[in-house]
């Protein structure tokens, strides 16, 4: 989607953080945007500082009902939807031996669900139109994993999977699909994410493990722009940290000598049943 003037995007919490600086650069990129957070006070204060080519939304990701009114909004207010951003995202620093399930299920719900329900919600519109864009934010710990981040690196390694096999399934169908995973941003992740856990979902209990330093991260307007860019080239991984290369080369190349060492073992099977 090389032309995005006149467009418009749609990006979910994009009240602060990596949604709010997507909506910003969408915006000056010339795009109408439709700026949708549980925190509707954060989201109209984003659109009125973009101005009339910006209106605000309340969602709530986790239920399906509030994302397709969050779509009928966009198309009655502005005519169509163009880029959808499954960006509405949390965080939980909880090692897996003492996590509640309640952690788990707070997770899943944001973290996942919420792409599922943007998907639900706007692919059928995209297709139909033959034209349109969707980004899903996963995170460079959608690539890479470790403590204290399994519960969150659990949803985000879902969310990269889901975006790689809807790339090949719409690639033939005018819409472009992206995922974004970033590293380390300048956002208040850590501390929205306490602020906005429903109580059904909170097991009172405080984790002792410690938050990402997000104060020392990249800007999420560099990060929007980023995206903004990937949108126009029709890219599909939206990197914006390169240091963690080695890391990923390592994961990878796991993988690689998993595979020659069973050709060693066993032969070269291809898939073929041995028994």
């Amino acid at each position: 989607m090389q032309t995005l003037e006149n467009k418009v995007a749609v990006i979910t919490g994009a009240g602060s953080g990596i949604g709010e600086g997507i909506a910003r650069a969408a915006a000056a990129a010339g795009m109408q945007v439709v700026v949708a957070d549980i925190d509707l006070a954060s989201a109209q204060r984003v659109a009125d500082s973009i101005g009339e080519q910006a209106m605000a939304c309340y969602v709530d990701v986790t239920q399906l009902d509030s994302v397709e009114a969050m779509r009928d909004a966009a198309l009655h207010h502005f005519g169509a939807v163009h880029l959808l951003c499954n960006n509405a995202g949390v965080w939980i620093g909880a090692l897996m031996v003492e996590a509640d399930i309640k952690d788990w299920q707070f997770l899943v719900n944001v973290n996942l669900f919420g792409v599922i329900h943007g998907i639900k919600a706007f692919l059928p519109l995209l297709v139909e139109q033959g034209e349109g864009h969707i980004v899903n934010t996963a995170s460079m710990g959608g690539l890479i994993s470790g403590p204290p981040e399994g519960l969150y690196t659990t949803t985000k390694f879902a969310v990269v999977g889901l975006s790689e096999s809807l790339l090949m399934e719409v690639a033939d169908k005018g819409v472009g699909v992206s995922v974004l995973c970033p590293g380390l941003v300048d956002t208040n992740l850590t501390t929205k994410s306490f602020e906005v856990r429903p109580a059904q979902f909170d097991p009172g209990v405080r984790h002792d493990q410690p938050a990402p330093d997000t104060a020392s991260g990249l800007s999420p307007l560099a990060v929007g722009e980023r995206v903004v860019d990937a949108v126009r080239e029709g890219e599909f991984y939206i990197i914006t940290h390169d240091d963690y290369r080695d890391i990923i080369a390592m994961r990878h190349q796991g993988i690689i000598d998993a595979l020659d060492a069973h050709a060693r073992r066993y032969g070269s099977t291809s898939g073929r049943d041995t028994q």
